[in-house]
């Protein structure tokens, strides 16, 4: 298995575009800064990140959704399936592989993003404290006005950010790489990937509204995912009736996870592997 892994690490530290995605989010972040200073010269880095996460992140779940879902469905566009299969692995060896690849590179790429972030912005601006009260910063405001994240600090702000959006990452990623198992085609693979990226907050915004009246409606996949979301640009502090909390929303991506993860799995035992 391990030397799966490695054969897979290798495989994407040698693509273009793996080593491009850490650059564009670069220079986002650095445009960004600049503009910010420009615009509110006393915002310090912490301030920038906890403004600009939800930007930056987007732009991590949109080249990860790119790698998943390329990672599999390439190795037929190409084909160099069959070379994988003649080695002395099972297949469910060798997709498990990939999936754990493509998942370090996801994280990694996260990690990546918010340290370039802090350093970047420390430097145009300058370094703030971890510890300042974020609702002096951004307020999350209840429906009766009340600020919801008072005494909530910026590191367990960003904590919280980061966790919620690994959730998201992590089961976004699913979908894609499921969606690269089961097609050939890498370009409607990656097509489809990233029609559910942005179809999510559309969709997910109307079913969790119809959550609120409908409990089913709760239970399609799209709407714990942005309750998720919104939690995560929320920093864990919104008030949303529509009947989820962040362990039920958490569980049902779960479910849903196993089961996506599962026909990946199947589907590329049994599946035809001529090219």
């Amino acid at each position: 298995m391990m030397a799966l892994i490695a054969n897979e690490t290798r495989k994407i530290s040698l693509r273009f575009s793996t080593w491009l995605y850490p650059i564009i989010i670069m220079v986002v972040i650095l445009a960004l800064a600049a503009i910010f200073r420009s615009v509110s010269p006393d915002i310090d880095n912490v301030q920038f990140m906890l403004s600009i996460n939800g930007i930056s992140m987007f732009l991590v779940a949109l080249f990860s959704i790119v790698i998943a879902s390329s990672v599999v469905a390439s190795e037929f566009s190409f084909g160099t399936i069959k070379l994988l299969l003649i080695r002395p692995y099972k297949r469910w060896e060798i997709l498990l592989s990939k999936y754990i690849v493509v998942m370090l590179y996801a994280v990694a790429l996260a990690l990546f993003t918010l340290l370039i972030t802090y350093l970047i912005s420390g430097v145009l601006t300058s370094f703030g404290s971890l510890t300042q009260d974020v609702s002096d910063i951004i307020p999350t405001y209840s429906e009766n006005g009340d600020i919801l994240n008072t005494g909530l600090t910026a590191i367990n702000a960003l904590s919280t950010q980061l966790g919620f959006f690994l959730v998201e990452l992590i089961f976004s990623m699913s979908i894609a790489f499921m969606v690269s198992s089961l097609l050939r085609s890498q370009a409607l693979a990656v097509g489809i990937g990233l029609f559910l990226l942005f179809i999510n907050s559309i969709a997910g915004g109307i079913t969790l509204m119809l959550a609120e009246k409908f409990e089913w409606f709760k239970y399609i996949f799209v709407t714990p995912l942005y309750y998720i979301n919104m939690n995560s640009n929320a920093m864990g502090n919104t008030e949303i009736n529509s009947g989820l909390s962040t362990s039920l929303a958490i569980g049902i991506l779960a479910v849903y996870y196993i089961v996506f993860m599962a026909l990946s799995f199947v589907f590329f035992q049994k599946r035809d592997v001529s090219v």
